[in-house]
């Protein structure tokens, strides 16, 4: 067995805390997984997981070993990176998560084109709306929106996005249409609990932000999940713009108090700490990071050279 091999086998299964999960994400079978961290227990001649039928846990001696390993690891991907990205050419598994409802519009025709430059690669794309954390579940970054509250990752910013006012036609035919801001209070809100603060909502007023106090009827936890509700009749929302666009565009929905708008949310990639960060990893931000650029150059409105 190559040693190499059963170290970072080890090192997935305390970070993952299972050998189903961590053979999963090394692309092998757990029994090959467990034989390997097998082996190179027996080469140590010592113990380094407590196995039960529930979990997986670290011993003494393997808390210890862990933190060596990660090292050594460490310092060999680096290595093999280096000399990768000095030929042009890195390689291996990135596994990036992101937002169902900006992942689809926006990563995955990124990371077609990245596999295009980089055809060494391969890519496990996660589209969840629930927070990921990329480092207890392996991941090498993660897209986010908004304000960022996790101070322990390195983040950069890509662009920002608009939330819009929105309605279905057959709401405002039933309740009357919403043509200034402060008619919100009165109306059945679909709020987003991520959205703080989730019970308020900023609007321009001649020029001055004032916040509105809602009535909400539904509250979730993702921007899909406004978009279905405000869809089917139930409210207004506050809706991510590239999520409705289409919506918008077709009459399903529509778009209010424009001339009002307040929201405007930042973009962004985070990933650990930028001495542990691949070659892939920063390739793909650096893909990005030109292809948003692009997009904004192209955009109506945006400054182009004449």
């Amino acid at each position: 067995m190559d040693r190499l091999e059963g170290m970072r086998t080890f090192a997935e299964v305390a970070a993952a805390g299972s050998f189903s999960e961590a053979a999963r994400r090394l692309g092998i079978s757990k029994a090959l997984a467990s034989k390997y961290v097998s082996r190179l227990e027996e080469r140590l001649g010592s113990r380094l997981l407590n196995r039960t039928t529930r979990k997986v846990s670290l011993t003494e001696v393997g808390q210890s070993y862990l933190l060596r390993c990660k090292a050594v690891l460490e310092e060999v991907d680096d290595l093999e990176e280096s000399v990768q990205l000095q030929q042009g050419r890195p390689r291996g598994l990135l596994r990036i998560a992101g937002p169902r409802v900006l992942g689809e519009d926006l990563l995955v025709p990124e990371v077609a084109r990245f596999l295009d430059r980089f055809p060494e690669i391969t890519v496990e794309l996660l589209l969840d709306e629930r927070r990921i954390d990329i480092v207890q579940e392996g991941y090498d970054l993660a897209i986010r929106i908004g304000r960022l509250q996790d101070s322990a990752m390195i983040a950069r910013k890509l662009c920002d996005y608009r939330y819009v006012i929105c309605a279905a036609p057959a709401y405002l035919e039933r309740y009357g249409s919403i043509t200034h801001p402060k008619e919100i209070a009165e109306r059945a809100a679909i709020v987003n609990n991520n959205l703080a603060p989730s019970t308020q909502w900023d609007f321009l007023i001649e020029n001055r932000l004032e916040r509105i106090g809602l009535q909400p009827k539904v509250r979730v936890n993702t921007d899909r999940a406004v978009r279905t509700l405000v869809l089917a009749g139930q409210g207004v929302g506050l809706c991510l713009y590239p999520g409705v666009e289409a919506d918008i565009a077709t009459g399903r929905l529509v778009h209010l108090l424009e001339d009002y708008e307040a929201y405007d949310r930042p973009v962004s990639v985070v990933y650990p700490h930028a001495r542990l960060l691949s070659g892939k990893a920063r390739a793909f931000i650096d893909h990005l990071v030109e292809a948003l650029r692009a997009q904004e150059r192209q955009a109506p409105g945006s400054d182009t050279p004449g």
